[in-house]
């Protein structure tokens, strides 16, 4: 690839050379001439000569290393424009890599926080889902952690199909997860919580001893209008998954005012 790239290049250096070269040498010939004819003496061979090898010695080797010049120098910026590209993509891939959990895909806890009270959720209202697996421990007990990473995997992939774009879907730590559906109110987010119940218990899978690991998540579900901050939301929240967990797990509990009504 680069040798073709470097033979165009000499070639127009070359050709730019060429033509710098046949200028230069009609300019000497026209002033040789016009200088001649002042002095009332005519152009011969010898003149003629002199007027054409003089530009050639001097204006082409001149002009090609002028122009190899520029080449080069455009060369090198565009190697750089190239290398600034590419440093950019990667510090953009870098920086959504960070906002990651690397085992599940799903935002981190900052970056989940930031998403819900940061520039991405303000002003929004909306609802908070905190989603914890129930049972984990055991899990990881009984088959190994390589199995449990699997179903956090899935628990993540239940919770991504449940959801639209627009939410934000973290991972808060361990095995909890955390849920905001963007202006959901608390009718839409009982639903999609319900559904994210489901999801995960179909969600099963057979361990490598070919036992199957039975998955389901207990959640809590707070709402609350526009400029409610992450903690307030956060607190609500983990008050009706606890209650969950304390009631058999399994389960979706709302705040107790959607519970009574």
């Amino acid at each position: 690839m680069l040798r073709p790239h470097r033979e165009c290049s000499m070639r127009k250096v070359f050709f730019h050379a060429s033509v710098s070269t046949a200028v230069s040498i009609l300019a000497s010939v026209a002033i040789g001439w016009m200088a001649l004819t002042v002095l009332g003496r005519e152009m011969d061979s010898a003149a003629l000569a002199m007027c054409i090898l003089c530009p050639t010695a001097i204006a082409f080797p001149a002009s090609a290393y002028t122009y190899n010049q520029r080449r080069r120098v455009a060369d090198a910026h565009e190697r750089l424009r190239a290398a600034h590209r590419e440093l950019t993509d990667v510090h953009r891939e870098l920086a959504e890599r960070a906002r990651l959990d690397s085992l599940t895909g799903l935002l981190n806890r900052g970056a989940f926080i930031e998403a819900v009270e940061g520039s991405e959720g303000a002003g929004k209202a909306g609802s908070l889902l905190i989603a914890d697996a129930d049972n984990f421990k055991q899990i990881n007990d009984r088959f190994g952690h390589l199995t449990g990473d699997e179903a956090l995997r899935r628990i993540a992939s239940a919770i991504g199909g449940c959801t639209r774009r627009t939410d934000h879907r973290g991972r808060l730590g361990g095995e909890e997860f955390g849920i905001f559906l963007v202006e959901a109110d608390l009718k839409e987010a009982s639903k999609v919580a319900e559904r994210i119940r489901k999801a995960v218990e179909e969600a099963g899978f057979a361990a490598p001893d070919g036992s199957l690991v039975r998955l389901t998540v207990s959640i809590g579900v707070a709402t609350a209008e526009a400029g409610a901050t992450f903690t307030e939301l956060m607190s609500v929240a983990d008050k009706r998954l606890y209650e969950a967990k304390a009631k058999g797990r399994n389960m979706v509990i709302l705040p107790p005012q959607a519970t009574a009504a």
